[in-house]
């Protein structure tokens, strides 16, 4: 069984919906790409603000540490007879582990002699500092009040005489660290790892204390990177926020301007459907000046061209018919006449027959006018202009010889007026002579005894003038546009000579073999004045400006 053939319209709406909804198209494509953009714009700013307060913490740090060294080095503080008396202190416990050594083998007590070479003494566990180390471990709390960090104050060995947060027999060896050994060489320098006591990823800095030129030991600050980074979250959520409000602002936004833009176009869609049931009398509104309302203009030009066409070819239909049905009927009448008792009266017989020779005759002409017209209006029969280029002059000589002898035989007088210095123009002769002798037989049809007909041929600015003049009754002004329309005729308007009957379809060919030829054609008239036909071809050559008037014997200027 086969299947049923959709409409275009049912082809569109079988479709899936991304295809099928300009509007949603819109929407999304606004709302995605703000969405990339909104995406890559957080990305960098957090990256800018995690860096920038990285910076700003580590400075803050480094400068609490400094302080911290600065407010240890204080000869007035009394803090260094302690550094002093612990340094002693660490001194004679490191004797004593060399004097006594625990049990193993010689390569560990070579190990413990390297360490104490270095500098970097293991942790004293099991060993109670000190009392003074209890005044530092005050100043250490006090501090780590004061700059919200965990302060750490070691021995130029990396030993701890006082932590903030730990029992210093909690704590390594600190010598071994980047800040630390930086302290020791007097200067300041960070850190980021983990801490060993709760995991966490954390800021380091130190600074020396120095007491009559030499270092007595260092300040070690701590910050967990959790409380650096508090800050950014709240801001990126805030910009999150933010953002998540832009978008929603953009997708309204999006959605009105997805509405207006698909309005216009729904109402053409719309009108469309309806013209092509038959309605040609739909007009969208055009609401802007922009694109859409460009287009909605020239929908209704189409409309209104469409509709002028449709009437043009209705009319031409029934001026058509009206044009065959003529002769049709005298041939009709006659026949029957003839039949009826023209055959026992031969000279009526042969009279009859005349006249229906005539009547054939006369569709034959008509029937082959309509077949020219039809094949220049048809765009598969449009010719190519020729390549070579001829001289027009030839062409308008045999025209005049050819009107001249009717003009005198109306008592009409033939003027012309042509340049020497014609350009060369690409066009097919035999057509401008159908054009030349078509115009000047009209001029001729619808001028009085006594007139005068006009043929002019100038060299202008690119191009070359034909004009074609007459002294007859006019044209009115109403009829003007419609005279180059197929059976249109101004009978009533025009004084025509007796026994001249046309159909109205001259002037239709005149106008397609201009065209066809590349020029134009233009007509203006007065009423009781006489009527002027210019037509104007493209020149396919510089054109000289002299002129000199060419007349015949009975010339007396064109007016």
């Amino acid at each position: 069984m086969t299947s049923p053939v959709l409409s275009p319209v049912q082809q569109t709406a079988a479709r899936w919906p991304w295809q099928r909804n300009l509007q949603t198209r819109i929407v999304l494509t606004f709302t995605l790409l703000f969405l990339v953009v909104l995406a890559l714009l957080m990305l960098r700013v957090s990256q800018s603000i995690y860096q920038a307060q990285l910076e700003a913490s580590t400075h803050n740090l480094e400068i609490a540490a400094f302080l911290a060294a600065n407010a240890l080095e204080d000869p007035l503080s009394g803090y260094e007879a302690e550094f002093e008396r612990f340094a002693n202190w660490e001194a004679e416990q490191g004797d004593e582990k060399r004097e006594k050594p625990s049990a193993g083998t010689d390569d560990h007590e070579g190990q413990e002699d390297q360490k104490d070479k270095v500098g970097t003494q293991a942790p004293m566990s099991g060993v109670e500092p000190p009392p003074s180390s209890a005044r530092l471990q005050q100043i250490a709390s006090v501090y780590a009040a004061d700059t919200g960090t965990r302060v750490t104050i070691l021995t130029p060995l990396g030993n701890a005489l006082a932590d903030s947060a730990l029992s210093i027999t909690q704590i390594g060896n600190q010598s071994a660290h980047i800040e630390v050994q930086a302290a020791l060489q007097g200067h300041t320098q960070h850190d980021v790892r983990t801490d060993p006591h709760d995991g966490q990823p954390t800021l380091y800095a130190a600074a020396p204390i120095q007491q009559s030129g030499r270092t007595v030991g260092v300040v070690q600050l701590a910050q967990p990177l959790e409380m650096i980074l508090q800050p950014i979250r709240t801001s990126l959520l805030g910009f999150a926020i933010a953002g998540l409000l832009a978008l929603v602002l953009i997708a309204l936004l999006s959605m009105w301007t997805a509405r207006r833009l698909v309005r216009p176009i729904r109402a053409l869609e719309q009108a469309a459907l309806a013209i092509a049931a038959g309605d040609l009398n739909q007009q969208v509104p055009t609401e802007s000046a922009d694109e859409l309302g460009a287009l909605a203009a020239a929908f209704n030009h189409m409309a209104a061209q469409l509709r002028q066409t449709l009437e043009q070819q209705r009319q031409f239909v029934a001026n058509a018919s009206h044009e065959l049905r003529t002769p049709l009927t005298n041939i009709k009448l006659r026949s029957e006449l003839l039949l009826e008792s023209g055959l026992d009266d031969p000279e009526l017989a042969g009279r009859y027959l005349a006249e229906i020779d005539s009547e054939a005759d006369r569709l034959g002409r008509l029937a082959s006018t309509l077949l020219d017209l039809s094949r220049l209006e048809s765009s598969q029969a449009v010719q190519h202009q020729p390549l070579t280029p001829i001289d027009v002059r030839p062409v308008l000589s045999a025209v005049v010889a050819t009107m001249t002898l009717r003009a005198r035989s109306a008592g009409l007088t033939l003027q012309v007026q042509l340049s020497p210095s014609l350009p060369p123009l690409r066009v097919w002769p035999e057509q401008i002579e159908a054009i030349l002798l078509n115009l000047l037989d009209n001029a001729i049809k619808y001028t009085p005894a006594g007139g005068q007909i006009y043929l002019s041929a100038a060299a202008m600015p690119d191009r070359c003038q034909l004009r074609v003049a007459d002294t007859g009754s006019g044209i009115p002004q109403a009829d003007l546009p419609h005279i180059f329309d197929r059976f249109y005729r101004v009978d009533k308007a025009r004084s025509r000579r007796s026994g001249q009957h046309g159909v109205g379809l001259g002037l239709s060919i005149v106008q397609a073999l201009v065209l066809q030829n590349g020029g134009q054609i233009s007509v203006t008239s007065a009423v009781g004045q006489g009527t002027t036909f210019t037509l104007e071809f493209p020149a396919s050559a510089p054109l000289t400006a002299n002129t000199t008037v060419v007349t015949t014997s009975e010339a007396k200027g064109l007016p």
